[in-house]
């Protein structure tokens, strides 16, 4: 199989080669001729025992990879995502401004919701401003918070020792404004307000206010919304309902099913680290949430989205590979592990793909060039402030 490269012209197959080329979905046909990108001109070397002829001399894949790299810097991660799909049996090609995908109706997920009608509190609460935590000493309403609402930790974690309730910051910052409790600050020997309390908070802690909001939106949609410091994320999160007073299986002790990462737009997160937590959620069979706050027109980058990708579909009793008929299923953007990738960066990507109607698609790849898949599903919550995605580990 030959593939003809001129470095005006680009590269191009003609005759039985296109007609084969063609047949399995490679290129664009123009007349007679089938133009091919860099990376399927890499993969017919690489892998389709195929040639690439300048001037009448077979071009090897460095000398290929030479030629395009200094204006595609990207090439390579790129060839890495365009083989793995292609070596699956599956068709992938390059996504443009005109390519529309099938109907994403189905993937957006939408979530129950059952509103916080927690009652105004006639309480006070003593706030620690050095720990962050409040402690509460009515033991009735202590109990009623954390039974009724799980709200705070009364005496030991998983033990039925103790009767002080000890609040953190965000629930101290939810009851205060949004419930009425009182707050008494230690240090200043007087009662202070939840904006003084976050005034404090953010000082200490970067993107206190957005991960408070992000707490705010579940808080507020009736779910449990705790610390998720053992799973390498920001928060767990339990359904409307759960209770540590009345678990899903006779009594004991419920876990939680979802984590939630925060992801700031102006934060910028190195892809293996993003990546790691996500594995640590579904290695303990948690669905993955990424949160991120709604941006403004204005925010939104160009950020490059590499390929139009598709999967198989059930025909009769078989599952048989879509083809561009069929059209698109995924958006898929080809990144490597060494990379950093922002809130706003994957905003941007997200907005692209629901325009092209399209789910989006990480493609990751590692030091030894394997790749790892991540779909993203939007999650409809009522009246958030926040973007939030289901993390899916995907297996083409």
């Amino acid at each position: 199989m030959e593939v003809k490269f001129d470095q005006k012209k680009g590269l191009w197959a003609e005759g039985e080669d296109a007609d084969r080329l063609r047949n399995n979905s490679f290129g664009e046909q123009d007349g007679k001729t089938l133009w091919l990108t860099p990376e399927e001109a890499l993969y017919i070397i690489d892998l389709q025992n195929g040639t690439v002829n300048h001037n009448g001399k077979a071009m090897g894949f460095e000398e290929v990879l030479a030629a395009y790299a200094p204006k595609d810097p990207r090439l390579m991660i790129k060839y890495n995502a365009y083989r793995d799909w292609r070596d699956r049996g599956l068709i992938i090609r390059r996504a443009d401004k005109t390519t529309k995908g099938q109907s994403r109706s189905s993937q957006v997920k939408k979530y129950p919701s059952s509103e916080m009608s927690l009652k105004k509190l006639k309480a006070k609460v003593v706030w620690d401003s050095t720990s962050a935590m409040g402690v509460l000493d009515d033991q009735k309403l202590s109990r009623e918070l954390f039974s009724d609402w799980w709200l705070g930790q009364i005496g030991v974690y998983k033990q039925e020792r103790g009767s002080v309730l000890k609040l953190n910051f965000f629930e101290v910052m939810l009851l205060s404004e949004h419930f009425g409790l009182r707050v008494f600050d230690t240090a200043k020997s007087k009662e202070t307000s939840s904006k003084n309390i976050m005034g404090e908070i953010a000082r200490r802690r970067e993107f206190a206010k957005t991960m408070y909001q992000a707490y705010v939106d579940w808080r507020l949609n009736g779910y449990i919304v705790k610390t998720g410091f053992k799973f390498g994320t920001h928060f767990r999160i339990y359904f409307p309902g759960a209770s540590p007073a009345k678990g899903s299986d006779g009594g004991k002790w419920v876990h939680s099913k979802h984590v939630l990462h925060v992801f700031p737009k102006e934060e910028k997160l190195l892809v293996s680290e993003w990546a790691r937590a996500v594995r640590v959620a579904h290695g303990v069979k948690k669905t993955f949430i990424l949160g991120m706050p709604k941006l403004t027109d204005k925010d939104y980058v160009d950020y490059p989205a590499d390929f139009a990708a598709y999967r198989r579909k059930k025909k009769g009793k078989d599952w048989v590979r879509e083809t561009p008929k069929d059209g698109p299923r995924y958006l898929l953007a080809a990144v490597s592990e060494e990379e950093h990738i922002g809130g706003v960066e994957l905003a941007s990507l997200l907005k692209k793909a629901e325009a092209m109607n399209l789910n989006l698609i990480l493609s990751i790849t590692d030091r030894e060039t394997a790749i790892t898949y991540y779909a993203l599903n939007k999650i409809k919550l009522k009246d958030a402030k926040f973007d939030y995605y289901e993390i899916e580990w995907l297996r083409p």
